[in-house]
């Protein structure tokens, strides 16, 4: 399990070989391992702790608040952990998990989550020995004895968990808190009258429980999407009750599958925010977690519209596998879509995505805002691009700024790896991503107002799959301003005969800072670049595993330039980067 963790890349891929689909589920559940609440006399610290090397690692969580009690066995909130190296097994004994040096009263599962090589573990967090309301909590996971990192929080708040079940539900005799009383319905039509969404308020969970294929979620709520967070919306949690986020989680360790079809009446999408033009306010603070929805609406599977602030979409599988491509009722939309303020999308398995030709992608930012895009798994976008950012003023804004986009695998896009497009402006951040086989260009420009982006430490490989001249490694399609990037210590190891620099345009070396990336297997000359290494990376196996061999020119080549030193800290593997040595692309040696 050590190597898994320690070689994330390369069995991502090799794990796709063995049904990668088939990982959707919240890992296994080998039972419910109650503990006592461990209370102690210690003063709970916030500060940073850093786990020793081969330690448990806390990345993220998908609730990042939530009540103490109440729900199943009075435990409170189900807080799902993400990291690695917290062990195979022995949830309970050997992994234990704290919060605020009182351990959780429930231990639910310990797995893979919905990306291959991230793992997970679930829990009840339960009364935490009397904690404050309001309080951040730092999380502690211990494997062995040995701590992880605390500076990924938890935050006991006011709420109630609210169960529904499309089997076993029944909206006239649902009491909330009670697993063995659920609702029928998440939303009706009707939006006020059935299901547990009218009773739904700031700080609550609705938790949908899961069969998989058996059993899917096929119901159609208010304005033919499964689920629209319409007339109300979550709060910051204080810990008051009446705040916190709007939460809605598939039940642990069970599969919540959402299958929206226009034949079945979703013809607006799966699970949507509202026009925050329109309604100001609304539809804000929501969490969306541990679901797989696969849909055929118009807005595809989540879409947080315009103003959709503080939106967590967390560890869900989402898809349009069989949405139509011609017709009357074509989507233009992506896995995740929108924009708004502290948008968080983590973990998250999007595949098969498909629609109007060329329009619909793996993730698509559409209007201003602040983003932190990580730790996904995109593959399969049938008609559109990997990533993609255009804004044209029609979704409450021109321009889109503060995107962090890192630690992302993509693959097989059937037009762009990364689009930065109209309105791409201020604190552009990519770095630690890995992109493969791309129909057309590894990153494609097309923005007057870029400024400052940086670019740092990506591996693309097998880009340009169309061999078609007018694509590059990197394509401009219209005027960049200058200063506009910062790309230094990048591979790109395009589709054989193809060009490093094209487009309608082409990137102008005004156009800012090119250093250090390594250039291979196209044709001209990577001018471009004032240090550039024109040579074979030597991947361990090109195509399926990007890290280096021991002889690779890209070992302790890249540039150590400050600005490249405080952003790219880690590589994709989550290793831990050299301030002594620095390596090209995302993979450390």
């Amino acid at each position: 399990m050590k190597t898994y963790f320690k070689r994330r890349a390369a069995l991502l891929i090799q794990l796709i070989a063995v049904s990668l689909v088939a990982a959707c589920g919240g890992g296994g559940e080998g039972g419910i391992v109650t503990a006592g609440n461990v209370t102690t006399t210690t003063t709970a610290s916030t500060t940073t702790t850093t786990a020793s090397a081969g330690g448990p690692t806390v990345l993220y969580t998908d609730v990042i608040s939530g009540p103490t009690s109440g729900g199943e066995g009075n435990n409170g909130t189900y807080l799902s952990i993400f990291g690695k190296n917290f062990g195979s097994s022995g949830l309970g004994t050997t992994t234990k998990v704290y919060l605020g040096n009182v351990e959780v009263a429930s231990y639910r599962s310990l797995g893979t989550s919905k990306v291959p090589g991230m793992q997970q573990i679930t829990v009840q967090v339960g009364s935490l020995g009397g904690a404050a309301q309001g309080v951040a909590l730092p999380i502690k996971v211990t494997v062995g004895g040995v701590a992880s990192n605390t500076n990924v929080t938890f935050m006991p708040n006011p709420g109630r968990i609210l169960y529904v079940d499309n089997v076993a539900g029944n909206d006239a005799t649902a009491v909330p808190g009670d697993i063995t009383h659920p609702y029928r319905y998440v939303q009706t039509p009707a939006l006020y009258t059935g299901g547990a969404w009218p009773i739904a308020r700031a700080g609550d969970m609705i938790v949908m429980r899961g069969r998989g294929n058996a059993n899917p979620w096929t119901d159609v709520g208010f304005e033919n999407y499964f689920m629209r967070f319409r007339d109300k919306s979550g709060s910051a949690p204080t810990g008051v009750s009446g705040t916190g986020a709007i939460v809605l989680m598939g039940y642990p360790g069970e599969d919540t599958y959402i299958r929206g079809t226009l034949a079945n009446g979703m013809t607006g999408g799966c699970v949507s925010a509202i026009n925050g033009q329109s309604f100001p306010g609304l539809g804000q603070w929501v969490v969306i977690a541990n679901l797989r929805l696969d849909c055929e609406g118009y807005d595809g599977p989540i879409s947080q519209q315009i103003f959709g602030h503080n939106w967590r979409v967390i560890n869900n599988d989402l898809s349009a596998s069989t949405a139509p491509r011609t017709g009357g009722s074509v989507p233009r939309m992506a896995g995740i879509t929108g924009n708004g303020n502290n948008a968080v999308w983590y973990g998250n398995h999007i595949h098969d995505i498909q629609g109007s030709a060329q329009e619909c992608h793996g993730i698509y930012i559409d209007g201003d805002g602040s983003y932190d895009i990580a730790y996904n798994y995109i593959h399969d976008i049938r008609d559109g691009n990997g990533f993609q950012v255009y804004v044209n003023g029609g979704n409450g804004s021109v321009e889109a700024n503060n995107i962090n986009l890192h630690h992302n695998l993509i693959r097989d896009v059937s037009k762009h790896g990364v689009n930065l497009a109209d309105g791409t402006k201020n604190n552009v951040n990519v770095w630690n991503n890995v992109v493969y086989n791309v129909q057309y260009a590894a990153i494609r420009f097309n923005t007057l107002t870029l400024s400052g982006a940086k670019i740092y430490n990506n591996t693309f490989y097998n880009t340009n799959q169309a061999k078609n001249s007018f694509y590059g490694a990197l394509t401009n399609d219209w005027s960049l301003p200058t200063g506009a990037m910062d790309v230094e210590n990048n591979i790109f190891y395009v589709a054989a005969g193809t060009p490093y620099n094209s487009g309608s345009v082409t990137v102008p070396p005004s156009a800012g800072t090119f250093t250090r990336n390594v250039w291979f297997n196209g044709t001209g000359n990577p001018s471009i670049d004032s240090a550039p290494v024109v040579l074979d990376p030597l991947f361990v196996v090109p195509g399926s595993d990007f890290h280096l061999q021991a002889a690779s020119p890209a070992i302790g080549s890249g540039s150590k330039a400050a600005a490249v030193m405080s952003l790219v800290t880690t590589d994709f593997d989550l290793a831990i980067r050299s301030a002594a040595t620095m390596d090209i692309g995302a993979l450390k040696y």
